[in-house]
């Protein structure tokens, strides 16, 4: 088994990079990719982990986008080792724009009688990645909700009262950020992009001509009729299918390590595939 698809306590995650490759271990996953949230300082100490502990990491990185008004995420995979400096710098420019955004939500909820102290929340993401996940954290241990699911549906989740939108790169930017540092672009998630079945396709066939690899197929919230929907997109673009659960510890506790969608297991042929993929094409095919 494998997971293409994890986040730690550097972005939105509740496990330590450590401790993620721990538990991957613990259940028998082959391999971990870690994509935090427009960062990849997490992924030195993963990978020192998956040395001691006998499991393959993967350095990855997940960026939010937008494209022709719609907004998804993509992946980047780095098979051949870490980053560049100059993605690293283009990430920072993002968490700077995530910084900002963090900032309009807490003056928001001061507005609506809910404060929360900039301090506290710096310690509850004491990584300095700080996101929705850890004001919503923050409201539950002041008691302004019972728990993280209640205060994202009282008050941060899109239309709610103290919900900000947030700044993005292009489809094309990302693409040509992620392939100039040695990645591999796949759209995250693409069966809950908010676009109808028409619109996916012509997202997924604009995509592979700017230079993306993959789709991710196996997906927790994808059905049997999305992953073939999608792996239909992969056969017909010459796409690799990908998989992972998503998974962010306590924040999403549905998202299991190593499963995609309807409940089963990630196939290992998704990075074996993409692998392949790599060694095939290099770092550089951008259309």
């Amino acid at each position: 088994m494998i997971d293409l698809h994890t986040h730690t306590t550097y972005s939105d995650g509740t496990s330590t990079p450590r401790e993620l490759v721990a538990q991957a271990a613990a259940i028998g996953l082959r391999a971990v990719a870690i994509t935090d949230h427009d960062t990849v300082d997490g992924v030195e100490e993963a990978l020192e982990a998956g040395r001691q502990l006998g499991i393959e990491v993967v350095p990855g990185v997940e960026i939010n986008l937008e494209h022709q008004q719609v907004t998804m995420d993509l992946l980047g995979y780095f098979l051949a080792g870490c980053p560049t400096a100059e993605l690293r710098e283009q990430l920072a420019e993002l968490r700077a724009y995530r910084d900002e955004r963090n900032a309009r939500i807490l003056e928001r909820l001061a507005e609506l009688g809910y404060p929360i102290d900039p301090a506290e929340l710096a310690a509850i993401g004491e990584h300095g990645a700080v996101g929705r996940p850890h004001i919503a954290e923050a409201l539950r241990r002041r008691g302004y909700a019972t728990s993280i699911a209640e205060a994202f549906e009282r008050f941060l989740r899109r239309g709610a009262p103290a919900w900000v939108d947030r700044r993005r790169l292009s489809l094309a930017q990302a693409v040509r950020s992620l392939r100039a540092s040695g990645g591999l672009p796949v759209i995250a998630h693409p069966g809950i992009i908010r676009t109808d079945e028409a619109g996916l396709a012509a997202i997924a066939r604009e995509a592979a001509r700017a230079g993306v690899v993959g789709l991710e197929c196996y997906y927790p919230a994808h059905d049997r009729a999305t992953v073939a929907r999608v792996l239909g997109l992969c056969e017909r673009l010459a796409l690799v299918p990908t998989g992972g659960s998503d998974f962010h510890g306590a924040v999403k506790p549905q998202n299991h390590l190593g499963i995609g969608a309807f409940g089963e297991p990630i196939p290992d042929t998704v990075l074996d595939d993409l692998r392949c993929l790599a060694e095939t094409v290099g770092p550089a095919r951008v259309h």
